[in-house]
This record gives C-alpha cells, structure tokens and sequence, in this order.
C-alpha cells in the first residue's frame, strides 16, 4: 500500500553500492526506515540527495510486507539545513543535533506536537542569527513532549538541580548552584534569547551539556550516553 508522510531525515545507512536505508521520524508512523535504491540517472540520483541530514521531506513510500521498513519511492523536500550558511558553529551543532535526535526519537512514538516542535525549532535555527547555547535551551524544552519534564521547585533552599530525582534539592557547592541557577530560566519556550546577557555564559556550556545528557540518559532513552559529536561542541563553542 503506497501512503504519503512528513519526515526528519536523521540517518543514512549505505547497505550496497546502489541501495541505503534512510532513518526517518515522520508525523504518522514516528522514526521509521526506508529502503530506496540509486541510480546513476542524474534526476534519480537528485532525488536521493534530497535525504540529507536534518532536512524535511515529504515522502511516498510503499509499505513492506515483513513491516521492519518501507520502500523510499519519491521525495520532496521541504527544508534543507544549512543551505546559505557556511557557519562552521552552525555545522557543529546541526552535527550534535543530527545525533542527538536519532539516538532519542528511535524509542518515541508518533508525536505531532513533538514533531512539529522539532521541525519549528531547525527552521528558526537556521532562520536567526547564532545563539551559542541553543542546543541546551533546545533539549530542555524538548523534556516537555517527551513527557519528562523536571519538577521546577527551585528556591533559595533548594537551587541545585538533581539530574536522578529530576528536582531541585538543597546545594552541594557553589559551583552547582550556579549552574542550576539558570535551569528556571528556561522553562518558558526561550530558544532565542532577546539579549546576550541572556545567553549562558562559556564555562558553563560544557557543564550543562553533560547535565542535560546525563537527564536524557536517565529518564528518556541510555542511547543517549553513547553521543559522541557533544566533544566537538566543546571545542568551538568554548
């Protein structure tokens, strides 16, 4: 049976010289797998070229009988990330992104509120200028659709954030607090900030980042702890 979806390209897997699966989390059927083969043909051959990763695409595809993957018939594409943008902080974070969001959406289900946050959210980080702590206010909304938001509870008592119980408890040190003193910021939908004073300051990327890691890791899917393009993001964003 031949159906249509919305998708996100999050992954290319090349299983020969003329054939790949195409990872896709798509408005209908959530993260989904599609066999296409290639051609040498030069309109075939841009057809595929479509499925880069991060893009938006709407697919035809044909349902398999053994139900593990679809066949990959047409594409159009929606939104292509990074297509004016030679920005190299830019690249790295759409890399961190890319790998982020197969590893958590493989376990999510069908989801148009989640899909339509994700697909909002790589449009306007293409659309405006850099922010340097995007990706964090990003994964923190995120929380919200996957149905694992933390408790926000902070006080003068409680400032330090817990990762395992998901609350603010009472301080382990002053270096902590500070940090988890700008996690209530951001439980309001602030992927932009309005002024950099509102950005999170460069020492304390690095550390949130393993923050929110470790909370994905814990309360949404482990594949997260085997992220490994977060180390590139030190390095340039620091």
């Amino acid at each position: 049976m031949m159906y249509r979806t919305k998708g996100i390209v999050l992954h290319k897997t090349p299983i020969a010289d003329n054939k790949a699966v195409f990872h896709v989390y798509t408005t209908a059927e959530g993260m989904r797998s599609f066999l296409t083969y290639t051609s040498l043909k030069r309109e075939k051959r841009g057809q595929w070229m479509k499925m880069q990763p991060l893009a938006v695409v709407d697919l035809k595809a044909e349902r398999c009988r053994n139900g593990t993957m679809d066949y990959l018939k047409s594409v159009e594409l929606e939104h292509a990330p990074g297509m004016r943008s030679f920005d190299y902080l830019k690249s790295a974070v759409r890399m961190f992104l890319n790998e982020a969001l197969y590893r958590i959406l493989q376990s999510a289900p069908p989801d148009a509120e989640l899909f339509d946050y994700v697909e909002e959210s790589l449009r306007r980080f293409e659309e405006k200028p850099f922010v340097p702590d995007f990706h964090l206010r990003f994964l923190w909304r995120m929380t919200h659709y996957l149905g694992c938001t933390p408790v926000n509870n902070y006080s003068e008592d409680t400032p330090f954030f817990n990762v395992e119980t998901a609350r603010f408890m009472p301080v382990k040190s002053d270096a902590e607090a500070a940090l988890s003193a700008w996690i209530p910021r951001w439980t309001e939908d602030l992927r932009f900030p309005d002024t950099a004073a509102e950005v999170l300051p460069a020492p304390f990327r690095a550390p949130m980042l393993e923050c929110l890691l470790s909370y994905y890791s814990r309360h949404v899917t482990t594949a997260v702890s085997g992220i490994q393009s977060h180390k590139v993001l030190k390095e340039v964003l620091r």
